[in-house]
């Protein structure tokens, strides 16, 4: 940079304006990631969180469901594939995080009214359609999560990059412009008090001799 400037005050001026904005520019996005990367942990929390539930929810649903097949004739067993055995109603929401607008989608689960199938199934089968009503709505839950970590994520490097860019490129060029600007400068107000010096014992010796 210092090869594209003219050095003189104005310049000098403005260079130490554009650092000092950069140098704020700078705290305020290494503040900002700092928060984010404060929000994202906190989320992934939250998302591990439903992770170990949603785990625990699968296995109790599969051991049932084995339990079920176990008890149950292929012939219960194709007739209840045939039913509608929820009404599922979708909702989507957003969700701001750290000023992020997330999307979330909502389920829910209506049982619908079937036959009473408890002597042809046993209790497994109500069992496994209670933890599936309770699964479904944290699948979706969880899926919503994982797309936010992302945007975060993605969101927090822009952030990164930025902050690197201001840090190790435009501040330190600035200051090592500003620095050959105020060099410069200094240099020629040496050379130009040199001069007056000069041009003052010259004229003080003139009139000694006059």
């Amino acid at each position: 940079m210092a090869s594209t400037v003219s050095p003189n005050r104005m310049t000098l001026l403005a260079l130490k304006r554009r650092y000092t904005i950069s140098k704020r520019g700078l705290k305020l996005l290494k503040d900002k990631l700092e928060a984010m990367v404060k929000a994202f942990r906190d989320l992934y929390t939250e998302f591990d969180r439903e992770r170990r539930y949603i785990e625990e929810l699968m296995e109790a649903f599969v051991e049932l469901l084995n339990q079920y097949e176990s008890e149950t004739s292929p012939a219960v067993r194709d007739r209840i594939r045939s039913m509608q055995l929820f009404q599922v109603e979708y909702e989507l929401s957003t969700r701001m995080v750290f000023n992020i607008k997330v999307p979330f989608l909502d389920v829910s689960l209506k049982r619908m009214d079937i036959p009473d199938l408890y002597l042809q199934t046993g209790p497994a089968f109500y069992k496994a359609l209670s933890v599936y009503e309770e699964l479904l709505p944290h699948l979706l839950k969880l899926a919503s999560l994982r797309n936010a970590l992302h945007m975060m994520s993605v969101e927090i490097e822009k952030t990164r990059r930025r902050s690197n860019a201001l840090e190790y490129n435009v501040v330190p060029e600035l200051e090592r412009t500003i620095k050959w600007v105020q060099q410069y400068l200094d240099e020629m107000e040496r050379s130009q008090t040199v001069r007056i010096m000069k041009v003052k014992s010259m004229l003080e010796k003139e009139r000694g001799n006059a």
